[in-house]
């Protein structure tokens, strides 16, 4: 057999007239050259021709002179007895099929003896089972109108009884091919009718009468060798092998990137070799853009083609390399590889030749991925980080560029992503400082020292004020008045009137300049936090700069500018200043001043008292005494806000009893709300990361379905601080009673807490630091020795700085440490193949190694089909199970004569009668292991 591609995709049509039907549109002399220009026009490479009630052998071999170049298989169009105005039916009949003898068959035995109501080609029809009957005996597919079609299976027996649906599932078994007349009809038949019957391929052809409408409403493509066997081919991959649009997916992929599929493969011997005692190698063999299966019996020569591959496409894994290396090929003094040189073509019709001697070089450009058995072994046994990072490097291939940012890698992604996240958790930290600064502040005052401390003060000042009063002046009786005293009287009054009022306007001033102040200091509080917020304006103003040049975006887009009122405080300050200074020169003004003029008052009043008679005298030194006695009362008694006056300890005493607790309670669960929202930050930062695998994770789904056993991400809020109990410890003062405290088991009660804690559920964790809170909550009266940094020790306990998010890779219930070396090569290879998102070829030296069947087919054999529809894959395999359940494009089977050394290549499709009969070989007779073994070998 000559090496070829194997199975390609082309165009088919599977129903076709000709001017040999009865209702054909052109019957002139040239209708078969027209017809042929037509199919070629279309890059149509095989046709059925299916005419009515006739196979046509000169029709068909005039055809086939026309044309040599496309693929013409005998059939016919029938109309069957089944529904209400006749099924049509068409047969398609193997290409080789002797036609003189199908023909005179089909005439003796269908048209002569089964026909019905034959006086017509309006009325003829067949019983179904004498139509299948044919078929089979000579060896014929058939194909059945469907879905919108005229004449097909859901027009003519309909739903209306549970004897139609049998009859349409009895015709369905005998079928082959479902014909459809549109493209949706494609959906309904994967959605409701593909669900009850076996599936079967959905083709859509052209039904043309006449080569001057030749006008398929869709594409027919059919990846196969373009033979009868391909066709066949199709019944068993009916998704996998059929597809009816404008172009398939990977071909419209290989089209497009024809730089990175290799198009053939070359090796032979130089002219003037070293050693001309044997020839390895003589080969040149054209390479599907799909799958290529390296099959053939141990040391037949499949790793040396994998080899030459890799070192072709300067990958840099050569040194794993089984052949090509300096024990074997290229072993001294012989070195046979000098001898030879390789050459590989692209799609793109570039050349790279390459001596099989010359070493690698480390800053080549790889343009494939080549895995050498010997690779894979070494990455899977690695115990350090090495097969975590080749497994980083597959997952950051996968996320899309537009999500990478500056990234360079799995990590700086991670970094970038998360930076939000922990700008939130410095936020909330210095929050959780100011408030642990006021919860420690109320715990001094929950404590009963506290308490008595403040009654004590109370006491001591009613004592002083019970003692003031003791203290207060004798009273002195008015002196009676004499009638000439009254201007005294008069003057007396009006001097202490203007004395009052001033008294009460330098208080009024007074307090006046005290609220000033207190603005003052408000305003410039508020300045403060404005200067920081213009720093870290201004910081990320910078960074939006760097955006703007970095991306060249418009920066008219993003003019903002940050609009304060500092102006408009800063202008308050100085108003305020202005009228502080005005205040304070109403009262200290030498001349004017409410001081100046007091002063000025109580003089003239001294000196008229002096001029009053020794009563008077003794009177008014009472009342200035008795002034002076009650402004030392008032401010024994004070106010809430006077500290040391009996007012300010009652409304202590009052609000420990009725406010304290209620503050601090808020308190506690404002700080327990900081908590939980950090640990929400937590779980959105490994929602972040999950994020990152989430849709490699979907792809994993997609390929192994439910597995048990299957390959998962998990990311995992966890403890990362492995000193955690000692950090703890080193907080708690060791000298005094209490939990955790004075105990040879301390360390280990906290260890044991710590375990009891599953810190990746929230209120276990809430119930955790609430623990660690009791260490201080439970003895609040001995705290400050207890727990001498207590702030420091909220701050750790609450801040949550000892909680973070781990990320497992598991196969099933274990993680990636508990596999075995050859279930990491599994996982190694689902990256590779699966989720990848290069596009140059992958070579793969036989992946199925320590693997049992089953994991192949459930784990492995997804991937590969996978990858397939994205690159070119090159799996070298000593089990040609993988390419029947792969469904492998083209075969390529070695083997070597032991005598002269020389190794050969023979390619082509699975559908091969000769490739089969290699692959059974290959398996010593045997039939492969998995499901499609009875289809493919059959």
């Amino acid at each position: 057999m000559s090496n070829n591609r194997g199975s390609e995709w082309n165009r088919w049509d599977l129903h076709l007239h000709t001017a040999s039907s009865y209702d054909y549109k052109y019957k002139a002399d040239d209708a078969d050259e027209l017809l042929c220009k037509a199919l070629k026009d279309n890059k149509i490479k095989a046709v059925a021709i299916t005419d009515h009630f006739i196979i046509d052998k000169c029709r068909i071999e005039n055809l086939r002179s026309i044309a040599p170049e496309i693929v013409f298989f005998p059939g016919v169009e029938l109309r069957t007895d089944k529904g209400a105005n006749n099924l049509h039916l068409i047969l398609i009949f193997p290409d080789e099929s002797d036609l003189s003898t199908l023909s005179a068959d089909f005439d003796a035995i269908m048209l002569r003896q089964k026909a019905k109501s034959k006086d017509s080609n309006e009325t003829i029809y067949w019983e179904f089972g004498d139509i299948v009957e044919f078929a089979n005996d000579h060896n014929g597919l058939i194909s059945i109108h469907a879905g919108r079609k005229t004449n097909g299976i859901e027009k003519e027996i309909g739903h209306a009884l549970p004897v139609k649906d049998a009859i349409k599932s009895d015709i369905a078994d005998k079928i082959h091919f479902f014909e459809v007349g549109q493209k949706r009809d494609i959906s309904d038949y994967e959605q409701f009718v593909f669900k009850e019957i076996e599936r079967k391929p959905l083709i859509m052809c052209s039904d043309s009468h006449s080569p001057n409408e030749y006008s398929p409403k869709e594409a027919l493509w059919i990846k196969a060798e373009l033979t009868f066997s391909g066709l066949k081919q199709c019944l068993y991959q009916p998704q996998e092998r059929v597809f009816i649009g404008e172009i398939p997916p990977v071909l419209d992929r290989t089209n497009k990137n024809k730089q990175s599929n290799i198009s053939s493969i070359s090796c032979f011997r130089i002219e003037s070799p070293i050693n001309d005692d044997s020839e390895w190698f003589k080969f040149e063999l054209p390479l599907n853009p799909s799958m290529v299966a390296i099959i053939g019996n141990k040391g037949s020569g499949k790793s040396a083609f994998s080899d030459i591959i890799g070192h072709l496409c300067n990958c840099s894994t050569m040194e794993s390399a089984s052949f090509l290396n300096a024990k074997r090929f290229r072993k001294a003094p012989k070195n046979y590889a000098d001898d030879y040189e390789a050459a590989l073509i692209w799609l793109d019709g570039k050349k790279d030749v390459k001596k099989l001697t010359v070493s690698q070089n480390s800053s080549s450009i790889e343009n494939a991925q080549y895995l050498p058995q010997k690779y894979i072994e070494d990455v899977c046994n690695d115990f350090g980080d090495v097969f975590q990072k080749e497994i980083d490097k597959v997952i950051f291939s996968y996320v899309d560029k537009s999500e990478r940012g500056d990234a360079q890698n799995l990590d700086d992604l991670i970094r970038i992503k998360s930076k939000p996240l922990e700008i939130q958790f410095q936020d909330e930290r210095i929050k959780l400082q100011e408030i642990n600064e006021i919860i420690i502040k109320l715990e001094a005052k929950k404590t009963n020292e506290y308490h008595k401390k403040i009654e004590e003060h109370l006491k001591k000042a009613e004592e002083i004020l019970e003692r003031h009063d003791k203290s207060k002046p004798k009273e002195v009786t008015k002196p009676d008045q004499q009638e000439s005293d009254t201007k005294y009287k008069e003057k007396l009054e009006k001097l202490n009137q203007e004395i009052q009022e001033k008294k009460d306007l330098i208080k009024k001033a007074t307090d006046k300049i005290a609220e000033i102040n207190s603005l003052i200091n408000d305003i410039k509080i508020v300045i403060a936090k404005i200067s920081l917020l213009q720093t870290q304006f201004g910081e990320v103003k910078d960074t939006i700069s760097d955006l703007i040049n970095k991306y060249k975006l418009n920066e008219t887009d993003f003019v903002f500018e940050l609009t304060t009122p500092q102006a408009i405080l800063e202008e308050l300050i100085i108003k305020s200043e202005k009228e502080k200074e005005e205040i304070q020169a109403s009262i200290s003004d030498e001349q004017k001043g409410f001081s100046s003029q007091l002063k000025k008052a109580e003089t003239e009043k001294e000196k008229l008292i002096s001029s009053a008679n020794v009563e008077e005298k003794i009177y008014q030194k009472y009342l200035s005494d008795l002034s002076e006695w009650n402004d030392k009362r008032l401010s024994i008694i004070g106010d809430k806000d006077t500290e040391e006056s009996i007012e300010y300890y009652k409304n202590e005493l009052d609000y420990i009893s009725t406010k304290l607790e209620s503050e601090y309670k808020a308190l506690i669960e404002e700080r327990y709300s900081i908590a939980k929202r950090l640990y929400n930050g937590i779980t959105k930062l490994s929602k972040i990361y999950q994020s990152i695998y989430t849709p490699i994770q979907g792809e994993i789904a997609k390929l192994l379905g439910d597995l048990e056993d299957g390959v998962m991400f998990h990311a995992e809020v966890f403890m990362k601080d492995h000193n955690l109990s000692q950090n703890i410890l080193n907080y708690i003062n060791q000298r005094y009673n209490g939990k955790y405290g004075r105990s040879h088991n301390s360390l280990q009660e906290i260890e044991a807490r710590i375990k009891e804690t599953d810190f990746g559920n929230e209120d276990s964790v809430i119930s955790f630091v609430c623990d660690m809170e009791n260490v201080i909550t439970s003895e609040l009266e001995s705290a400050e020795n207890r727990v001498p940094k207590r702030q420091e020790f909220y701050d750790f306990i609450f801040g949550l700085k000892y909680i973070g998010v781990n990320f497992k890779l598991r196969m099933g219930k274990r993680s990636l440490e508990e596999l075995s070396p050859g279930e990491r090569g599994i996982v190694l290879l689902i990256f590779y193949l699966a989720l990848s998102k290069e596009n140059k070829p992958i070579i793969i030296d036989q992946p199925e190694d320590n693997l049992d069947n089953q994991s192949v087919y459930s784990k492995l054999v997804p991937c590969i089909c996978r990858a397939k529809q994205k690159r070119q894959v090159i799996i070298v395999t000593h089990n040609p199970n993988i390419a029947v359940a792969c469904d492998a494009e083209q075969i390529v089977f070695c083997e070597k004569n032991s005598d002269s050394n020389e190794i050969r290549y023979k390619s082509g499709a699975i559908e091969n009668p000769i490739i089969r009969k290699h692959v059974v070989d290959v398996l010593e007779g045997t039939m492969p292991a998995f499901d499609l073994r009875r289809l493919k070998y059959d």
